[in-house]
């Protein structure tokens, strides 16, 4: 220790040069160090003789000389027996380091003396800010998390709620603290019956020391019950001890009502496709023809009418058709475009309707197609529709084409044309007039259906 300090007491060098703080001794009144230990000389870069030379202002960048003249009156005064506060001490390279400071004042014999124990706050404080961002992320992250998230203590009672969490109970936290979270919005069965806390599964990760997942239902505030996904883990302390329980809940309602929608299409699907099998059934064991190349053309004919009426089901999504968009999709199949006139309101038809109105209409073209006013140029035909009091009223009527002549006798095609008038509900009638076939069907709009 260099003797030029002036160190008041050779007992008190000693333990200040080997304490584990900075130690600083400087006078009441001057206020140069007289002593400066061994672990501020190493930490700031200046030697004894040099800090013999400074005041504490000059080691802090932040402190002037009336700003620590301020700052230490107090002690002068008598007010306070110590001053604590936090600054920085810069060290003879420039650099800086975060310290804190305790100062007290001693008076030997006449001689007043500040004695500065100082502690290097730098590593302390980088551990703290990081701490302090980590933190500040992970309430970022559980704030804005679409995922419920809630902490429980060891009594299960709830000691942090996030955002989502508050959301999706409908309560505050400051709500659910005082009781277990169970009794909050897990209280009830939906049948309204009691649910004891003993028999819940998410309350069952503390006492058995495991994680557990699966499904449940919570009671909203407003008491609505919906159900949730959830994952509940227990919390271990440093001893491995477990102190609480963690839980990630998400509402899958509208889970529950994708699958139940998706379950009932796969239904639906399962049941159109098997109708469509028993209508094509029927197609192949009914037709008749002369020849097998009749037989598959006439058959090909039927099933592509039906394919077209489940393309148009399909394109609007199973929910019907319109009306137009039937008869020319059948028309435009078998008759030449220049030769059709269509006329009639917008009418949608249901799904049950749109089949055989198809069927029907194929059975129209496709003698239009081979005998009637389709089968020569010059020929045309003309649908046209009214909608009255629910009633849909078709008329089909052919002209310019060879001569018309009543069948002597009904094929499969007239007993197809009779089957979907039936499933129709509705009513056909025929007129072999001299200049072409008249067909009328009358059949009632499906109450569900309005004009589109």
């Amino acid at each position: 220790m260099n003797k030029s300090i002036g160190v008041t007491s050779e007992r008190l060098g000693r333990i200040v040069e080997e304490a584990a703080s900075e130690v600083y001794i400087f006078g009441a009144k001057d206020f140069y160090f007289r002593l400066v230990n061994k672990g501020a000389r190493d930490n700031l870069g200046y030697n004894s003789e040099e800090l013999s030379r400074l005041t504490p202002w000059d080691l802090k960048p932040h402190i002037s000389r009336e700003d620590f003249l301020s700052l230490i009156k107090p002690l002068q005064s008598g007010e306070i027996d110590r001053l604590d506060f936090d600054t920085l001490h810069k060290r003879k390279n420039g650099s800086t380091y975060n310290v804190s400071v305790k100062i007290q004042l001693f008076d030997e014999g006449g001689d007043a003396v500040f004695y500065a124990a100082i502690k290097d706050t730098t590593d302390y404080q980088r551990v703290e800010a990081a701490l302090r961002e980590t933190a500040t992320r992970l309430d970022v992250i559980l704030s804005n998390t679409t995922m419920a998230v809630f902490l429980m203590d060891e009594r299960q009672h709830c000691i942090f709620m996030n955002r989502a969490a508050e959301k999706l109970t409908g309560y505050a936290f400051e709500e659910t603290t005082g009781r277990p979270l169970h009794d909050v919005i897990h209280h009830t069965y939906p049948d309204g019956s009691p649910f004891p806390i003993s028999e819940c599964a998410i309350d069952r990760a503390f006492p058995e020391k495991a994680g557990t997942q699966g499904e449940e239902i919570f009671v909203h505030k407003n008491g609505s019950f919906y159900p949730v996904a959830f994952t509940a883990s227990p919390i271990y302390d440093g001893a491995a001890k477990v102190v609480g329980t963690v839980i990630e809940a998400r509402d899958i309602s509208e889970q529950r009502r994708s699958e139940e929608a998706r379950q009932l299409l796969m239904n639906e699907v399962d049941h159109r496709a098997r109708n469509v099998l028993s209508v094509v059934q029927s197609l192949t064991r009914l037709t008749r023809a002369d020849d097998l190349e009749s037989y598959k053309d006439i058959l090909a004919g039927r099933i592509g009418a039906l394919a077209r009426a489940q393309t148009s089901l399909a394109s609007r999504r199973w929910e019907g058709g319109r009306l137009e968009d039937v008869i020319r999709e059948e028309l435009e199949a078998l008759c030449p475009k220049d030769t059709v006139e269509t006329q009639g309101p917008d009418v949608s038809l249901s799904p049950e309707q749109v089949q055989p109105l198809s069927m029907l209409l194929h059975e129209l073209a496709t003698n239009a197609n081979k005998y009637g006013a389709c089968s020569k140029g010059g020929g045309r035909v003309s649908v046209t529709w009214t909608l009255n009091s629910g009633q849909v009223t078709l008329q089909w009527r052919e002209a310019g084409g060879p001569p018309v002549v009543p069948p002597t006798r009904e094929g499969f095609g007239s007993s197809l044309k009779a089957s979907v008038v039936r499933q129709l509900g509705g009513v056909l009638t025929r007129q072999w007039a001299p200049d072409g076939l008249v067909v009328e069907i009358a059949f009632p709009l499906d109450p569900l259906q309005t004009p589109v």
